[in-house]
Formats: structure tokens, sequence, C-alpha cells
């Protein structure tokens, strides 16, 4: 393994980072009870147009604009969103876009989102039918279809601050949301406080203002809202903010010099690590985070209070029978389209019936490494179109790998978290694979089994991978020993 490979395993970050502060303006919601209601109507009188510049620390890397229209019969709103971000020395744009139907209480009635960078496309269509929310992801040629369940009225998250201020949430009091993210299709929990309220500088001028905060799996979010119940100003994590500008404002030129994301989204470690692929186990003391959380106890990884000790699995065991319990993990699904004619045709090429479950494994992991460019790309992975454009990051690699071993009989799942390189660990997408024992691989490093430096977070291709947003800016790694 050299070091310009392992450059190229970082990904998911960029995505989470911004869907984590977008999604407070593009995603879906499911409303809860209010802790402390006043049972208070406001009215929204704000301008039909809002202009938001986006923020790392003091560099402005993209723009958004709001619409939203008020009728008798609700609210729409559009929402436009360009970004440009420094990834592993490449500049890349971001085009994120919106559309909704409200009911008059701005739950939903329909959905549409968007994501298009250089390279890949990703729509998510949503219509609400009584308790489900009907889903379409993917483009018209792959498009699939998928429900979810919902207990109560469902909103955009866009409209978290905007809820609150309508619902005259008092200061001190809560709303227990539930947030539905389109770029995962997951659902987690979110708590939105009124804190006491300020004033604060809006196209200078002073302007007093609510403001809200949103606890979402651990990270901190906040949105200040004016008297006319227009959001103002939006907070996020690693130094993310959206502010409130005129149109030629907004019109001004992005910085060419932002932050590289994968570096300041990554996590030092208190020692240099020489030749990660040769070790047998590594122990490391994990702080920061909340356990629970995360799944960082099973299988190679075993946490004991804050100790966490990984080791490199066993040999191959290769058994082709497949308990009833794990089937489920060959089953497609809206990003890992495991039954779509063009990744069955593609997995046969590269292995055989006869070939044992350890082979399949190998050949499938080499023909990702070999067959995908490793370059970043910000867009929500799907496995066939990876396969027919050929080119990634840590994501692309991870959900095609995940495709192509399920459509040869392999039991596989998607895992993220975090992998060493350089003195630094950074956030990270590989897989694990079933042949009689769970095995992690890694197709961007071309490991079977993956190197010990790779730190489980999470598992799974949707909603869990969100639970990595707690850890950004928070988690801290100090490793013990190695052999």
């Amino acid at each position: 393994m050299t070091k310009n490979i392992r450059r190229w395993g970082w990904g998911i970050t960029i995505t989470l980072i911004f869907i984590s502060l977008l999604s407070v303006r593009l995603g879906v919601i499911k409303k809860g009870q209010p802790s402390a209601p006043s049972g208070k109507t406001v009215e929204l009188t704000r301008s039909p147009e809002t202009w938001m510049n986006i923020y790392q620390k003091d560099k402005k890397i993209g723009v958004a604009s709001r619409k939203i229209f008020i009728h008798e019969n609700g609210f729409q709103t559009q929402e436009e969103v360009t970004l440009q971000l420094n990834t592993l020395g490449f500049t890349q744009v971001l085009h994120l876009s919106g559309q909704s139907n409200l009911n008059p209480d701005m739950s939903l009635i329909s959905f549409d989102f968007d994501i298009v960078s250089s390279l890949f496309r990703y729509s998510a269509r949503g219509l609400m039918a009584k308790d489900r929310l009907i889903l379409f992801t993917g483009l018209p040629s792959s498009r699939q279809r998928s429900e979810v369940r919902l207990k109560n009225r469902t909103f955009l998250s866009g409209n978290i601050y905007e809820a609150a201020f309508l619902a005259g949430l008092e200061k001190g009091a809560s709303l227990s949301l539930s947030i539905f993210d389109p770029s995962t299709l997951g659902v987690r929990n979110i708590e939105v406080t009124r804190q006491p309220d300020e004033i604060i500088p809006v196209m200078r001028k002073k302007v007093l203002t609510q403001k809200y905060c949103a606890d979402f799996m651990g990270a901190v979010h906040c949105g200040w809202v004016a008297r006319d119940g227009d959001v103002v100003k939006e907070t996020g994590i690693l130094g993310m903010s959206m502010e409130k500008v005129s149109a030629s404002q907004a019109r001004e030129g992005l910085s060419a010099t932002g932050a590289d994301f994968a570096t300041i989204a990554s996590v030092k470690s208190n020692i240099k690590i020489p030749a990660p692929e040769t070790l047998s186990s590594i122990v490391l003391k994990i702080e920061g985070v909340s356990s629970s959380l995360l799944h960082l106890h099973g299988g190679r990884q075993q946490l004991s209070q804050n100790v966490l000790t990984i080791t490199k699995e066993p040999s191959l065991k290769s058994e082709k029978e497949i308990p009833e319990g794990l089937t489920r993990f060959l089953a497609p699904s809206a990003l890992v389209q495991s039954d779509h004619p063009e990744i069955l045709a593609q997995s046969k090429k590269i292995v055989t019936t006869a070939d044992p479950p350890d082979q399949k494994v190998r050949k499938i992991v080499e023909w990702v490494y070999k067959t995908v460019e490793k370059k970043p790309v910000l867009s929500v992975p799907n496995a066939l179109e990876v396969l027919r454009h050929k080119v990634g990051d840590c994501n692309e690699h991870a959900v095609l790998t995940a495709a192509l071993l399920r459509a040869a009989g392999i039991p596989a799942q998607i895992e993220t978290g975090l992998v060493y390189l350089d003195g630094r660990f950074y956030y990270h997408a590989w897989n694990t694979a079933y042949i009689g024992n769970w095995i992690t691989v890694d197709s961007v490093f071309n490991q079977v089994p993956a190197d010990v430096t790779h730190i489980r977070l999470t598992r799974g291709e949707g909603g869990e991978q969100l639970d990595l947003l707690g850890t950004m800016g928070k988690i801290h790694l100090e490793v013990i020993s190695w052999q």
C-alpha cells in the first residue's frame, strides 16, 4: 500500500458535513409534541425570498437562496444551494436544490431533492400518503421506490426553526422532533430548544431575534429568527455558518482558498503508526463521544470503558452456507442495487459460481480497487452510477463493493469510521463481508482483511451514517499500543 493510494480513502465527511448543515434547510422531519407548548400561533410575514452566504469560519464557500410562497391552502418553497469545496487538493462545485408543497400547518405534502456534482447526480422525491412517506430515489433510468412509516406529522427540516417560531415556543422550552435525511433515507431524533433572545447584526442593521438550537446526533446547530419569521443566521459544526445577505452580496465570488475539509474533520493521532497494514492489533483510548450512539463494540472491535482494542480477523473460513438471519444482507437497497441487471452481469464477469466465498471476496475487492478511479466525489453514492462512471472516493467504492458482493451471494454491509494516515485519522467508508465469519475489507486500499487502524464507528448504508455527525470535531483518540 502506498501513501498516494491511501490519500483517497476519505470521502464520507464532506457529504455528511453539508447534509448536517443544509439538511436543516433541505431534508424532512417528523414532528413530535412540544415539551412545553404555549398554544400561541404566530403568522409568517417574511419576504418571499431570502439569500444567505455560507461560510467556513471567515471564508465564503457557498450561497443559498430560498423562496417561500404563502397561499390559502398552505405553502410552497424553493431552495437552491451552491458550494465550492476544497477536498484533498481538488476544488469542486456542488449544487443542491429542493422544492416542497406544504399544508397550512407546514406539514409535508410532497418534496423534490437533488444533488449535482461534476460527475454524479442524486435525486429523491417524496409524497405523503397517510402514515407513509413514499420515496423515489435515483435517476429516472434506475429509480428505486421505498416507503418510510411515520407515526406523527412530517415536516421539512428546513422549517424546524420556523416550526418552533410558529408554535410560539417559550424561552427554555423544547420541541422533540424526528428528522428524515433524504440523502441517507435515515430517520433520527432531534430536539429544538428556544434560547434567550439575541440582538445580532443582519445586513448592517441590529435585529432582535429569537434563538433556537437543535441537538442533532450530538452536533449542535443554532438558528436566529427575526420577528417576521425569517431565519437570518445559522451555525453548524466545524466552523460552518450561514448568514442572511442581499442579493448583490450573494452574487459576490466564493473563496478560492477555503480550508481542506478532509483535514479539518480529521482527528490528530498522538503518535505515528509505522506500516499499519502489518499490525495484528491496536489499542486506543477513545473519548468525546457517546458509545451508545455508535457501533464501537462487536466483532474485531472490543470496547471496555473508553479503551478500544481492534484485532485483525483470522484467516478466512470460506463457508458457503448462510445463516437465515443474515440473508437480509443479500437484499438490494435504494443505493446498493444488487439485483439490477448491470450489477448482476458485472458480478458474473468477476467471479464464477464455483469460486469459494473467500475467492469471491478477494476478486471483487481487487476488481473495484483496480477499476474505480480514485477521485474525491461530492454526491450521494449510488452503486449503479459508480459502475457506469467508474470513479469516486471511499463512498463510491463501498457501495459498489457491497452491491457486487451481494450479487455474488456474499452478505455484505457498509461500515464508516476513521482510518489512519500520516499522523491523523480520517473519516472513511469500507465494507464487511460474511464468509462463515464477518471480515472487514477495503476496496480503496485492496485489503482483505482491512488493517486494524480502520476504526468502525457505524455500520449500515442508511441513517446509521448520520450518527457520525455527533463525532465530528468532538472525538479524541490516543494510541496506547500495537503489535
